[in-house]
């Protein structure tokens, strides 16, 4: 009786130490997923299986100049921002969890460098900035431009 008691009691043991450190392994895991930054045209993409950590990234843009904004939480919780230094947010979006998103386009209220940043503990999910591109009439011509760059021109 007192070896069965033994051995349940060390089965019990080992089997909280295995959950345990499987735990702690899970939360120690920073970022699982992909990262893409581009300059031109500016954007930033995470697509995430597990994020417990913060990520930003700058864009220089212009007034005027749109950005479309899109996000997915499917697990955990995530705060996303998008702002100057030292100014108010033009975008914010705290404690998101599973099942929210956004989706729309965002118009820049002056030149300067904008920060993007999420905040994650145990996330799952996307987000996407990118400058959003706009057509431009030249001489009756239309023509796509992005940050100065002729990408395609309509004959």
């Amino acid at each position: 009786m007192k070896k069965e008691v033994v051995l349940i009691a060390t089965a019990a043991i080992v089997l909280m130490i295995i959950i345990g450190h499987c735990y702690v392994i899970h939360n120690q895991v920073r970022f699982d997923g992909d990262r893409v930054c581009s300059k031109n045209p500016n954007r930033f993409y995470l697509n995430f299986n597990l994020m417990n950590t913060a990520d930003s990234e700058t864009m220089v843009l212009n007034e005027g100049e749109t950005l479309h904004v899109s996000w997915q939480i499917d697990g955990g919780k995530a705060d996303v921002m998008i702002a100057m230094a030292d100014e108010t947010p033009i975008y914010r979006a705290d404690n998101c969890g599973k099942g929210e998103n956004a989706d729309f386009d965002l118009t820049i209220p002056k030149t300067g460098e904008y920060t993007t940043s999420i905040s994650a503990y145990r996330a799952k999910g996307w987000l996407e900035v990118k400058e959003k591109k706009t057509n431009v009439q030249l001489e009756g011509k239309t023509m796509v431009c992005q940050l100065g760059v002729l990408i395609k021109k309509e004959k």
